[in-house]
């Protein structure tokens, strides 16, 4: 079920990227998009921390370091910073998985997270 929510997610981060080519010169646009989808469940695995985004994203970089993350503090807050703001709705997605795994049919959870992706535009990513 999960591996199905990842999917409907990555096609909607597909789907704010189409138009635009290469987004980065370093990695590829399905790099980028896994990199992003960790990001998305990180900040919505830890919805309690929403209102203060600098104790998640303290919380965060300890993680990464211990995945062998080699970038600084500041790498970390951005990288949250930016995916924060720009996949609001892949986030309420996987929140409402998260919310619904334990208490809702497959079916009703599918309706639920394409419900939170609906709004999601061809072309709409944010580059700032």
């Amino acid at each position: 079920m999960e591996n199905l929510v990842k999917n409907l997610i990555k096609e909607s981060l597909n789907k704010r990227i189409k138009g635009h080519g290469n987004i980065d010169s370093m990695f590829d646009n399905e790099e980028l998009i896994e990199g992003w989808l960790d990001d998305i469940m990180l900040l919505a695995e830890n919805k309690e921390l929403e209102l203060d985004l600098n104790a998640l994203i303290t919380a965060a970089y300890g993680v990464f370091l211990e995945g062998g993350y080699e970038g600084s503090l500041e790498d970390c807050r951005a990288e949250l910073f930016l995916s924060y703001n720009r996949f609001s709705e892949e986030i309420s997605a996987y929140q409402k998985y998260i919310e619904l795994r334990d208490s809702a049919t497959e079916d009703v959870i599918i309706f639920k997270v394409k419900e939170e992706l609906e709004f999601v535009e061809e072309g709409d990513f944010f580059f700032c």
